[in-house]
């Protein structure tokens, strides 16, 4: 609206140059004749009403810059109330990963410990269980083989 009033100002104020009546073919280009009193009085209020307009097109782009300026400031503060909220969330998110990754390698630590103590658990399961077995299969061979050669007899006496 400020650009579109300027040039309107600008375009008037040319006009009452060029029609004015000293501007005549007699005058040397470049000066402009002075009128008589009664159309210098009717130039001047023109005059004067082009230079209110001036300055109400100037006053309003004032306001309007003025206006801008604020907006911009609070667009800032937003902004960095923003980036403040944003560093400490991801602050806090960082001290969470850091807090999960020690509670991973301590589970992992354990879980390390737990493998050893069940391999060494199986081998000793393994281990023990295979002589009572074995020591069972020999037993019940020798039972076999004491009521196949009839030396135990089946009923209890």
């Amino acid at each position: 609206m400020a650009n579109g009033a300027s040039e309107e100002i600008g375009m008037g104020l040319r006009q009452s140059v060029v029609d004015h009546p000293a501007n005549s073919s007699r005058a040397e280009p470049g000066f402009v004749m002075v009128a008589p009193v009664e159309t210098a009085k009717r130039d001047w209020s023109a005059a004067l009403e082009l230079v209110r307009e001036a300055s109400e097109a100037i006053r309003i782009r004032d306001e309007r810059a003025t206006e801008m300026e604020i907006e911009h400031r609070l667009d800032a503060e937003r902004a960095s109330e923003d980036i403040r909220t944003l560093q400490e969330q991801l602050d806090e998110t960082e001290l969470r990963l850091a807090e999960t990754e020690a509670r991973a390698r301590a589970a992992e630590s354990r879980a390390a410990e737990a493998e050893v103590w069940l391999a060494k658990m199986h081998d000793a399961i393994v281990g023990n269980f295979s002589r009572v077995l074995a020591g069972e299969d020999s037993a019940e061979a020798e039972l076999r083989a004491a009521f196949a050669n009839g030396g135990l007899s089946e009923e209890p006496a």
